[in-house]
C-alpha cells in the first residue's frame, strides 16, 4: 500500500451534450416567423419613408 493518505477521484463519464434543432419545436418557428415580419415590415416602412422624401425632398 502506498503511504499516502489522499484519495484518488474515479473518473466520472463525459455526458454527451444533446443539440436540438430550435426549428422542429413551435416555439422556434413563431420566433422565426416574428423575426421575418419584422424584418419585412421594416423594409416596407424604410422603402416607404425613402420614396416620400425623394419625391417631396
Amino acid at each position: 500500500m502506498p503511504k499516502s493518505k489522499h484519495r484518488k477521484k474515479k473518473p466520472q463519464p463525459e455526458e454527451e451534450t444533446t443539440y436540438v434543432n430550435p426549428l422542429k419545436q413551435t416555439w422556434g418557428k413563431v420566433v422565426v416567423m416574428i423575426l421575418v415580419v419584422a424584418f419585412l415590415l421594416g423594409l416596407v416602412a424604410t422603402t416607404v419613408f425613402i420614396m416620400y422624401y425623394a419625391i417631396t425632398g
